[in-house]
């Protein structure tokens, strides 16, 4: 070949080479939507029963409380092998705790504005890493499950990293790659903030934090809702429970997305009964713009918002957001092969629970959802001053406690830590 033709040759790889990359580097994940199934749900018409109707097992599991691991309440939960980690607001600390319940270890926050506090965390459960930051999303720390920070990785301003993304709170998929959620936004592509996946509610990025793939891109017009998205419970990404298949809640639409590390499929759509469904043009409506958060006042019934949403065998659930603070039913369990329609807090307790309480009913609509799903089981916390209500209340049961339940009551008291109570479903509901 000749000299320049060679020359000419090996320049066309390279650019082709480039762009190859480039386009892998914006790969766009389609949504597939052939396979979504319709859930007509009301959930005034869901049933109740006891515990031993639903469940298989049933386990308290009280956290030690001393000095040092005092907190108030479980923001976040991630349930690993050895440990339960978790996030207290009140202490803006993450607290990791043996699975029989013993205090292991604390990251605590840095001293200052709430800027400097931990608001989130992830945990890389293949390098077994717990990943935050505290420092305003300036700088990512990575701990051990001894609370350790081995790592630290400093992250580049906004205007400045067009592919970087700055979070704390990412779903691990692999060693080295994660998903993290986007969000609605009107800037177009001449902002200094813009960035190739501005547009897209889903992000797919590496171990150097660069995005190399996104879906779930929005339209200019969604976008009018960007300053006004009402939120409730955990979300809109959740671990659904199975092992790399993620729940993605969609604002406003009540349709719940699979997102996988290669796929992302439209699962589920909620069909409610008129009187809590959203205009069908809520999202694009001019008419609504600057007035969604009015609506939700004057429509105190109207479901705003799905989350929490977990999957255990046949089995979906998931809770149910709106303005008013009377709904009962807000927290559901649906089969999917019977179509069964089961309202949490309709679940009395019973001997299977040593007549205690599923949920803290220690104070009025206190209950926010179910915090975590793993290994075919379900997670949630009561608060000891609800755990040594039930207690109380049941006293007549002569419950027959299991010796770590027994040594609760015995020894502890109303102010200590909150209960993990770890449920797993039948799967015949």
């Amino acid at each position: 070949m000749h000299p320049k033709t060679l020359k000419s040759f090996t320049l066309f790889c390279c650019l082709f080479l480039l762009c190859s990359l480039k386009v892998e580097a914006q790969k766009i994940i389609p949504v597939d939507s052939s396979k979504a199934m319709t859930l007509r749900v009301d959930p005034s018409n869901a049933m109740g029963g006891v515990v031993s109707d639903f469940f298989t097992e049933v386990n308290y599991v009280p956290l030690e409380t001393t000095d040092e691991s005092l907190f108030g309440s479980i923001a976040q939960l991630e349930v690993v092998d050895d440990y339960y980690i978790i996030l207290d607001h009140n202490t803006h600390s993450i607290l990791i705790f043996t699975k029989t319940g013993k205090f292991h270890a604390k990251i605590k926050s840095v001293q200052g504005s709430g800027s400097n506090y931990i608001w989130d965390f992830c945990v890389n459960k293949w390098t077994k890493h717990i990943i935050f930051t505290k420092d305003g999303y300036k700088t990512l720390s990575y701990a051990d499950y001894d609370g350790k920070v081995v790592k630290s990785v400093k992250l580049q301003r906004e205007d400045q990293a067009k592919d970087e993304i700055s979070t704390s709170h990412y779903y691990f998929i692999s060693p080295d790659k994660a998903i993290s959620t986007g969000w609605y936004n009107k800037m177009d592509s001449t902002d200094k903030y813009w960035k190739t996946y501005s547009k897209s509610l889903i992000h797919y990025s590496n171990d150097d934090h660069k995005v190399y793939a996104q879906g779930l891109g929005f339209k200019d017009e969604e976008a009018n809702i960007a300053d006004e998205i009402i939120s409730s419970g955990l979300g809109p990404l959740t671990a659904s429970g199975t092992d790399s298949v993620y729940f993605y809640s969609k604002p406003y639409t009540n349709t719940i997305y699979s997102v996988t590390p290669n796929t992302i499929k439209l699962s589920y759509k909620f069909i409610f009964p008129y009187f809590s469904s959203l205009p069908m043009d809520f999202i694009t409506n001019k008419e609504y713009d600057k007035k969604r958060y009015e609506y939700f006042q004057k429509h105190n019934d109207a479901i705003f918002c799905v989350s929490n949403t977990f999957a255990s065998g046949d089995n979906l659930i998931f809770r149910t957001a709106t303005w008013g603070s009377g709904n009962k039913e807000d927290n559901l369990i649906y089969n999917l092969k019977t179509g069964t329609l089961i309202a949490y807090k309709h679940i009395a307790q019973d001997e299977k629970s040593y007549h205690l309480a599923i949920y803290d009913q220690a104070t009025y609509n206190s209950f926010e959802g179910l915090l975590a799903s793993t290994n075919g089981k379900l997670y949630s916390s009561i608060s000891s001053l609800g755990m040594f209500k039930a207690h109380e209340a049941a006293a007549e049961q002569k419950a027959q406690y299991p010796p770590v339940l027994a040594d609760y009551f015995k020894k502890g008291s109303r102010k200590d830590n909150p209960v993990i109570l770890e449920l797993k479903l039948k799967n015949d509901l």
